[in-house]
């Protein structure tokens, strides 16, 4: 009998365990990288049907334009500002942008965990921005595809600024980095402001 009342109590401490468990909020990056497929999925039919005319869909630098490939091999690039430059970047040039990049919406970061940012204020203001410099070959595909089809300004503030989507195989893939969790797409904000071959002076 004493046998039975304890394994009783014990089924009801653990369905009361289960129980709690259930009712707790889910982990920030629990299936993780199932909501970033399916992030990334939204994402492209809403820049494939461009209803605004504000979107732009690439295929990862060395794809063949001319076929077909999965969301996954794609960058999706919405334009916030176009440039009145001429001319785009190359893959081996070295680049002034400002920049910001956040994962995808959470439940702590409604906007995204911000995990680097080349300027301190909330928003990005291109007139008063310091940018930072880089070679593009030293950045991950999916930025360094949409770096290359952008232009910079006739002034420091006049350049594209397009809010990017990479998915995870275009960044860091399976792989944890910084703090970016493994299986994360990235959502850049990107402003050109300058570029110029390899060994040549940005300004």
């Amino acid at each position: 009998m004493k046998k039975i009342k304890l394994l009783s109590l014990l089924s009801l401490m653990l369905f009361a365990f289960v129980s709690c468990d259930e009712t707790e909020e889910p982990g920030e990056f629990d299936n993780w990288q199932v909501r970033n497929t399916m992030y990334i999925d939204s994402i492209a039919e809403v820049a494939r049907a461009n209803a605004d005319g504000s979107w732009k869909v690439f295929p990862a630098t060395g794809l063949d334009e001319n076929r077909e490939w999965g969301n996954e091999y794609y960058v999706y690039c919405q334009v916030l500002q176009a440039g009145d430059g001429v001319g785009h970047p190359a893959y081996t040039d070295s680049v002034a942008v400002n920049y910001s990049g956040r994962l995808i919406p959470s439940n702590s970061y409604s906007k995204g965990y911000l995990f680097d940012a080349s300027y301190s204020g909330e928003e990005l203001n291109p007139l008063f921005d310091v940018p930072a410099k880089m070679v593009l070959s030293g950045t991950v595909n999916g930025f360094s595809t949409a770096v290359q089809r952008m232009v910079a300004g006739k002034t420091k503030s006049s350049g594209d600024i397009w809010r990017v989507y990479i998915p995870s195989n275009l960044a860091y893939g399976s792989n944890k980095y910084s703090g970016i969790p493994a299986y994360s797409a990235l959502v850049f904000e990107i402003n050109l402001v300058a570029f110029s071959p390899a060994g040549t002076p940005l300004f």
